[in-house]
């Protein structure tokens, strides 16, 4: 269970600047949680279907992530970036 923990932040670690971007892109444009959080969704089910579908599976996942499913790896990784993001959104919208 933790090793498999390790592996889910280590991959999280890739993605929080992409993560970052977003929000930084979202708030600008709508800083609305449910829309923030509908637009995590939509690009983890699309990064998802990226890496489950075509040769860039092996450039992104490793052999030591093979004891996580892509599902469970995508879901966690959707959680983690939630908790990041409603606080996030929430600050701006106390700003603006």
């Amino acid at each position: 269970m933790f090793r498999q923990l390790l592996i889910i932040l280590d991959r999280y670690r890739i993605f929080a600047s992409w993560s970052f971007g977003v929000n930084i892109i979202i708030a600008v444009m709508n800083p609305s949680i449910f829309h923030a959080l509908a637009t995590k969704l939509f690009l983890a089910f699309l990064l998802w279907y990226l890496v489950s579908d075509t040769p860039v599976k092996k450039s992104v996942l490793n052999k030591d992530n093979s004891v996580i499913s892509n599902g469970k790896l995508f879901s966690m990784l959707f959680l983690i970036d939630s908790f990041v993001t409603v606080p996030f959104i929430v600050l701006i919208k106390g700003f603006l």
